[in-house]
């Protein structure tokens, strides 16, 4: 039951992130697992706690990802890159679930079966402004950055680098290490100029 339970996930998963949530229908689940739709609420009683259960596995490797690089030892900049370094291994190892949230995500946000995912992807943001404050407030990131806007830029910048849908025929040069290449940006700036330090001043 367990390895049936784990297949139709599978499947479904793949199915939202290729059609979306919205398109893709319980009877598009049910003949792609080469089950009756009747056979499928059996194991799924919606396609809301069919989603939620594929989305909650993700946020909850990224909720716990991110808690342990925001307490790690170090300067609140090196807590920001190590944030920076676990948001990205986590959505890069779950593809297809970025997909569904970035693109389904209007839609999704209004399911009350999701609500405890909604209350995760908060702390996710709560997480990343704490880091951002506390660099602010030990003096390794600079004072006049604003910690919403950073965790913006930081996380749009990660879904950017790893979209496989809006830039399917534009992939990226992965030269040299991506997330890396995030750090510069992020922590000494694009100018050719600018002192390469990893934390901004």
């Amino acid at each position: 039951m367990s390895a049936r339970r784990d297949e139709i996930v599978s499947i479904a998963r793949k199915l939202f992130a290729e059609h979306g949530y919205v398109s893709t229908s319980m009877r598009d689940i049910a003949d792609a697992t080469g089950l009756l739709p009747g056979s499928l609420y059996t194991h799924f009683k919606s396609k809301a706690k069919l989603v939620e259960e594929i989305v909650s596995v993700f946020y909850r490797d990224l909720l716990a990802a991110q808690e342990a690089a925001s307490t790690a030892p170090g300067t609140s900049a090196d807590r920001f890159r190590m944030m920076l370094r676990a948001t990205y291994r986590v959505c890069e190892a779950h593809p297809d679930e970025l997909t569904i949230l970035h693109y389904d995500w209007k839609e999704l946000s209004t399911l009350d079966e999701i609500a405890e995912v909604r209350e995760i992807s908060v702390r996710t943001l709560v997480t990343w402004r704490k880091v951002i404050k506390e660099g602010i407030a030990d003096g390794t990131l600079r004072a006049s950055m604003s910690p919403e806007l950073v965790t913006r830029i930081a996380t749009g910048a990660i879904h950017a680098m790893l979209d496989p849908v809006r830039y399917k025929e534009q992939p990226a040069n992965k030269k040299g290490n991506p997330v890396e290449q995030l750090e510069q940006m992020l922590l000494s700036g694009l100018l050719a100029n600018h002192t390469e330090e990893g934390t901004m001043r």
